[in-house]
């Protein structure tokens, strides 16, 4: 988030630059910046305000904003996402994981009733799979070879690799990015000023050191933490007064001057296998905390969009999560979960399962997952459309009432009724989802760990990365309630295979509960009906004639 007000503070001192003037420089990408850009580039490009765009027309912007980089001669050198946050961000995670549960509570106060609108309201917090889309999209396009996973916060890398790449640009929403020492050439650009018709609003760091007669910009933000509504003038004075032995500054300043150092079970180079490039942030943090020994690994779990007067969607999958947490356990661990309890964010503990009896539970979700790809293989089902029918067989499993056959269908498609009853189904499908998309992730880590193993737990294990091998990206599987319908089968194919589905899981198939309206409706409708075959069944003599006349001769 960086240092309110700073970007303001600074603006100023900004320049706006020509492609001819940046021509020669490489540009060092912010993904997750980058990511939530895009959201917002998609967003003004749909031009309607009662459909959002697909994690699809989110990475779409974000290609072609990157391709138009390109044309005006900025290469493209590194993008770089979260691999694990520091513990120094603990505090403000949680904080804008609890303001975000905040707006989607206010949005369920506005709408107490069964109607939901398009949630357009929550903006970004309605994607939240927003980053790992976008990076598992780059992974497979032309961009591919300069997209990294860092093993630690994006943005701490890219001011790395600017520091040892001249003429770098930094494209990134933290104005944190400012207050690092770079080479003279350096420039920093926030998302929101690259729009890259009408020139790039670019902040020189040196320059800025210059114009303000500071040795450092970290004074000038600690001075604006101090005193957010003093004058410029006074922060500048207050920045060269500031005491650098003094502890608060030195706590202050250690983040900005600090090289970021690479955990020490991974290799120091970017992108080296065990930097695991495929892992989605949540899952990337909670492989480093196991390999490194926490006994307490913390996941803070994405924020869905549901309805905060129900139960979590995250308890949903939590046994699969719980084996996929074991898979890497080498003693007892409980894991953290920070995740929506009533109408607050809490910690929820899962223990794993003793490293001696991790074989049980891996073996039945290996058997589960072999028994439905080999349905799903009998029936023809594609992948985009077999791990969501999983996902629904585990929110079965938890459900004392299970949902009616025709709410399943509309969230599968994605056919949005604008209810809360949608809303919230999906978001239970969604948990349970991603919590097969960490299993398979995990499963990956584990292989690369225990490379030519054997054993029953090693051919369990290798069975799953095999059968989970070909699952879905986020956008194919993954919708946001309002944006255009997607249709993974036709209606009656799809109910069939619901159906077969809920008794798998041992469900009973809801009978429809029809209101008083349309059950006199469905009864006036059947009258009508009743009464058109009785007149057809009385004798006509125009009729019987005319087909006499027909039969004559």
């Amino acid at each position: 988030m960086g240092i309110p007000g700073l970007a303001r503070r600074l603006e100023p001192y900004a320049t706006t630059c020509s492609p001819e003037q940046l021509d020669g420089y490489s540009a060092v990408i912010d993904g997750p910046a980058l990511a939530y850009y895009s959201h917002k580039l998609a967003l003004a490009a749909s031009g309607s305000p009662t459909r959002l765009p697909s994690y699809e027309d989110v990475i779409t912007a974000a290609m072609h904003w990157l391709s138009a980089l390109e044309q005006i001669n900025i290469k493209v050198s590194i993008i770089l996402f979260d691999g694990a946050l520091p513990a120094s961000k603990r505090t403000e995670r949680l904080s804008r994981l609890q303001q975000n549960n905040r707006r989607v509570q206010q949005l369920r106060a506005s709408y107490p009733t069964a109607s939901c609108p398009v949630p357009t309201y929550l903006g970004a917090i309605a994607y939240a799979f927003l980053a790992p889309a976008l990076k598992e999209a780059l992974a497979e396009s032309a961009f591919a070879s300069r997209t990294h996973i860092v093993p630690g916060e994006a943005d701490d890398w890219c001011a790395m690799h600017a520091k040892d790449n001249a003429q770098s640009i930094i494209f990134t929403s933290d104005t944190d990015l400012i207050l690092y020492e770079y080479p003279t050439e350096t420039l920093i650009v926030f998302l929101h000023d690259a729009d890259l018709s009408a020139g790039i609003k670019a902040y020189s760091p040196e320059q800025m050191r210059q114009q303000l007669q500071l040795k450092s910009l970290i004074p000038f933000a600690y001075a604006l933490l101090s005193g957010p509504q003093d004058p410029t003038n006074d922060l500048v004075r207050n920045a060269r007064g500031v005491n650098p032995e003094s502890a608060e500054y030195m706590d202050f300043s250690r983040r900005y001057i600090v090289q970021v150092v690479t955990p020490a079970h991974l290799p120091s180079t970017v992108g080296s296998p065990l930097t695991l490039p495929e892992l989605d942030v949540r899952v990337s943090e909670f492989v480093h905390q196991a390999l490194t020994g926490s006994i307490n690994p913390l996941v803070y779990l994405p924020l869905l969009v549901e309805d905060p007067n129900q139960a979590s969607a995250w308890k949903m999958g939590q046994d699969v999560r719980t084996v996929a947490y074991s898979l890497l356990a080498t003693r007892h661990l409980t894991v953290q979960e920070y995740r929506r309890k009533a109408q607050g964010i809490t910690v929820q503990e899962i223990s794993t399962y003793a490293v001696m009896n991790v074989r049980i539970p891996v073996t039945e979700l290996e058997r589960e997952v072999s028994a439905l790809t080999e349905w799903a293989t009998f029936r023809c089902v594609r992948s985009e459309l077999l791990w969501p029918l999983f996902a629904l067989s585990l929110v079965l499993a938890e459900l004392n009432t299970p949902p009616s056959v025709a709410l399943v269908l509309r969230v599968l498609n994605g056919d949005s009724d604008n209810t809360w009853a949608f809303i919230q189904l999906t978001a239970r499908i969604q948990a349970a989802m991603y919590s097969l998309r960490m299993v398979s992730q995990v499963v990956r880590v584990w292989i690369t760990l225990n490379v030519g193993g054997d054993g029953k737990l090693y051919s369990c294990v290798s069975s799953l990365q095999k059968q989970m091998k070909g699952f879905p990206s986020i956008p194919a599987m993954f919708s946001i309630p309002g944006q255009s319908m997607k249709v993974l089968a036709d209606h009656e194919k799809l109910k069939e295979l619901v159906e077969e589905i809920y008794a798998s899981a041992g469900a009973e198939v809801p009978t429809e509960q029809i209101s008083n309206k349309k059950n006199k409706r469905q009864i006036r409708e059947a009258d009508r009906k009743k009464r058109k075959a009785e007149q057809r069944l009385q004798p006509n003599a125009q009729i019987s004639n005319a087909f006499g006349m027909l039969t004559t001769d």
